[in-house]
């Protein structure tokens, strides 16, 4: 059942309105703005019809509160009359109002009005969660994948999920939002899924690679590309893909892109690879030290890596962000 929210200082309207939802709704109601703040800190509400004049706080502080702390509620506004075209469009434009009525309004719209808005906060929810499904899924598709790379290539479960910590904290640390570094940092993970398309025989080769196997090697990151295929969730992996062997001066592969032309997502993603790579122990190496490992990289900056993210790489690391990521996975 649906929960409405009543907010006015006139014990007969707030009465009325009962009487006129409660056989269809549970009501929660409040005589004034400190009150209905205190409910909507407290109660999950539906739907809010909230009187413009209230005493304390008035409708315009009590519905924008609202909008902070509950968005997904509906708001509806009731006005004493006029209301100046200024003062609507506030409510409209800074507290997003579904509606707004005049008093003394018709029971028969009101009621219609909040059956359509609720309907319509239905649709809203329906589709965040057939949103969330969808994006669970890819997240799914991601891990599935990977675990099929695993059987192709000596990468761990362990290196993938440090490349993943390593790329959202220089994402953030390049500026981006919290959101989409996190999910730069998933994509990440899919950065060699090209590798599936290479011959076991070359990728797992003990020996040097002959110039031939070399080529071979080097069509992974376009061959991770066509298998990411088109769907948008996985926009940020293809360009991981295809860009995380580019190198800042234009000298990498496959298409030797210079500077700002790999996109950020690959160069973040290079340096977190390599990094990880010279951090951790091989069949056929020992782990550099984090500090050898940083030096390595910021003597690459401006030809391999991009001088940018490395400077943000080297704050990573004297903050103690690397180590804490090393030591986590």
């Amino acid at each position: 059942m649906y929960t409405l929210l009543i907010v006015d200082d006139d014990p007969a309207i707030v009465s009325l309105l009962t009487c006129s939802f409660r056989k269809s709704y549970q009501i929660i109601s409040a005589l004034n703005g400190i009150e209905a703040i205190t409910i909507l800190n407290k109660q999950p509400i539906d739907l809010i019809i909230c009187d413009q004049e209230i005493p304390d706080v008035n409708g315009m502080e009590v519905l924008s509160y609202a909008l902070k702390v509950q968005p997904d509620a509906i708001r509806i506004l009731l006005t004493g009359g006029y209301i100046h075209v200024d003062d609507l469009l506030k409510y409209i434009n800074e507290v997003n109002i579904y509606k707004y009525f005049k008093k003394p309004w018709s029971q028969a719209d009101l009621k219609l009005s909040v059956a359509r808005a609720l309907e319509s906060l239905d649709l809203k929810r329906d589709l965040r969660e057939a949103r969330d499904l969808f994006e669970s899924a890819c997240k799914d598709a991601v891990v599935m994948l990977c675990l099929a790379a695993e059987g192709k290539d000596q990468d761990t479960a362990s290196h993938l999920q440090r490349v993943q910590n390593y790329t959202e904290a220089l994402a953030i640390a390049m500026g981006i939002g919290k959101k989409e570094a996190e999910h730069m940092g998933l994509m990440s993970m899919l950065h060699d899924i090209g590798k599936l398309a290479v011959p076991d025989e070359i990728l797992k080769k003990p020996g040097k690679l002959t110039d031939e196997e070399w080529d071979v090697m080097r069509e992974h990151p376009m061959a991770g590309v066509r298998i990411l295929s088109s769907n948008p969730f996985y926009e940020v992996a293809r360009e991981v893909s295809a860009g995380h062997h580019e190198n800042f001066d234009g000298t990498g592969y496959p298409n030797n892109l210079c500077g700002e032309e790999t996109p950020l997502s690959a160069r973040i993603v290079k340096l977190a690879d390599v990094f990880d790579a010279l951090t951790t122990k091989r069949p056929y190496k020992e782990a550099w030290t984090m500090a050898d490992a940083v030096d390595y990289i910021e003597s690459f900056s401006g030809s391999m890596f991009d001088p940018t993210i490395v400077e943000k790489f080297k704050m990573l690391h004297l903050d103690g962000t690397l180590e804490r990521i090393k030591l986590s996975a």
